[in-house]
């Protein structure tokens, strides 16, 4: 752990994109306007098919790292190569369709501070819609060891200044934008390469809760996303969007609870619980009419178990 001064620590914004080239700029640009000064911005683009390196390669020359990846590595794979390319004691995982506020990174940095009773294993910002700036994405997010069921508090709440006096909320895990310290990162050996894309960053999140550190929201802290406010975050958002998700949302919900439940909470989830989550992604499927989408909830459920 660093024992340092805060305002002394370089962080290293790591943001991963592909085929989001609108978006990563005006990203970037956030990270750029930040009142925290000493960061390095390092940008992974996972072989876009939009020019997305060219144009920030001629927009952010001198101003940004960036790194090529040959192929699409995805949200985890990105990250960590992003990760292995930082310099700095703190890394700040972005998605690249947010727009961080200025203060984000020095409020992260000063609830650390200001709560010493804390041991801070990732922290994050407050997420808001980037459609209606007030109104919160989420301000709590669990996953049950029992059921696999994920819980999002405080969906949609418009915030009216309810949590100004809150120093802190301990989550389950954080995502869209989080940050932790390197030395931790590469200790819980960074993120799992299994999961490709989706159950990665609450993966990473229970590792780092097993080393009995806190996954903490400062509300002060800020960032907007670009999430659609009609869809829900949870299971019914991303099943069916495209077959790689109906695949993964399948196969990531069994690996997730392999990984980090045990004894007889695994052995319910398994025996119980998985199934009931398999035929409701089914009948989702047929009530969307994607009956070819089958066949791939039914693979990713099997891989799950033989993986």
């Amino acid at each position: 752990m660093h024992t340092g001064k805060l305002e002394e620590l370089l962080v290293s914004a790591i943001i991963v994109t592909y085929n989001r080239k609108d978006e990563v700029i005006e990203c970037v640009e956030s990270v750029l306007r930040s009142t925290y000064k000493k960061i390095e911005v390092i940008v992974v683009d996972n072989a876009s098919l939009d020019n997305t390196a060219d144009v920030l390669e001629e927009k952010f020359s001198g101003k940004v790292q960036l790194i090529r990846s040959e192929k699409n590595i995805y949200a985890g794979g990105g990250r960590n190569l992003g990760a292995a390319n930082a310099k700095g004691e703190y890394l700040l995982f972005i998605d690249s369709d947010n727009v961080i506020a200025p203060d984000m990174i020095e409020q992260l940095l000063e609830g650390i501070r200001q709560n010493p009773q804390l041991k801070p294993g990732i922290i994050g910002p407050f997420t808001y819609y980037k459609t209606d700036k007030k109104r919160l994405c989420w301000v709590n997010s669990s996953i049950s060891l029992l059921t696999s069921i994920t819980r999002f508090g405080g969906m949609r709440e418009l915030d009216n200044g309810q949590y100004d006096k809150t120093k802190y909320i301990k989550v389950g895990h954080i995502p869209n934008v989080f940050m932790l310290e390197k030395e931790v990162f590469n200790t819980v050996g960074g993120i799992d390469k299994d999961y490709v894309m989706h159950y990665e960053e609450s993966d990473l999140a229970e590792k780092v809760l097993r080393l009995r550190l806190d996954v903490v929201l400062f509300p002060h802290a800020r960032t907007w996303h670009d999430l659609p406010q009609d869809s829900p975050k949870g299971h019914k958002s991303f099943l069916g969007r495209n077959p790689g998700m109906v695949y993964y949302v399948s196969r990531n919900r069994i690996l997730f609870m392999r990984k980090n439940s045990k004894g007889i909470r695994l052995f319910l989830f398994l025996v119980i619980f998985s199934n009931i989550f398999l035929l409701y992604n089914i009948l989702i499927l047929i009530r969307n009419g994607q009956f070819g989408l089958i066949k791939l909830a039914l693979k990713g459920y099997i891989d799950g178990l033989k993986i």
